[in-house]
């Protein structure tokens, strides 16, 4: 079980969650988490960020107005990591 594997486990009791396989040359692997909203459980996700304990990978920052093209990129499979939007 890998550090972040259990730091979900460990931070959101509740939620669910399923491994995912993604394509053999990304290097990656991945994690299909579904959690209930929870203040504490987001206290404790902001803290362990803050922390550096998990770091979040925001690949872009995009104004809101590309919210449509950031939606076909995606669908495409042409983004890797988080798009901030930004009004």
């Amino acid at each position: 079980m890998s550090d972040r594997t259990r730091c979900f486990r460990r931070y959101a009791p509740g939620a669910i969650a399923t491994p995912v396989t993604p394509p053999a040359d990304a290097g990656v692997t991945a994690m299909h988490r579904v959690a209930r909203n929870d203040v504490a459980d987001l206290a404790a996700l902001v803290e362990l960020v803050d922390a550096g304990a998990v770091a979040i990978d925001i690949s872009a920052s995009r104004p809101l107005s590309d919210l449509a093209d950031v939606h076909r990129l995606s669908e495409a499979g042409d983004i890797r990591g988080k798009v901030l939007l930004t009004p």
